[in-house]
């Protein structure tokens, strides 16, 4: 499936680190970037600790999804930290973009 960041309209390729929020797929970088600019400065240093929390969870769903196992026992762990990295990373870009 092919998503298109909202922010800079370019294609989201494999690899990149990417979110979804309401209006879309959008890349980290994009949507960082945007929020800095739409945010008053008290809030500044909150959004970096909330962006680097995001980096961080997207780097270890980049990880995970890259294991590979013929064990069903082992499948099933990754599956479900999977699921929950994907639940954390959802609630740290909402955190982001009601700022």
């Amino acid at each position: 499936m092919e998503y298109k960041c909202y922010i800079c309209n370019k294609t989201i390729r494999t690899g990149e680190k990417f979110t979804f929020t309401k209006d879309g797929s959008v890349h980290l970088d994009c949507f960082v970037s945007d929020k800095r600019k739409k945010i008053s400065d008290d809030k500044v240093e909150y959004l970096r600790n909330l962006a680097l929390v995001l980096d961080y969870e997207m780097t270890y769903l980049v990880e995970l999804l890259s294991l590979k196992t013929d064990d069903k026992e082992a499948s099933e762990i990754i599956r479900k930290r999977i699921t929950s990295i994907e639940k954390e990373g959802g609630e740290t870009t909402n955190l982001i973009y009601n700022l």
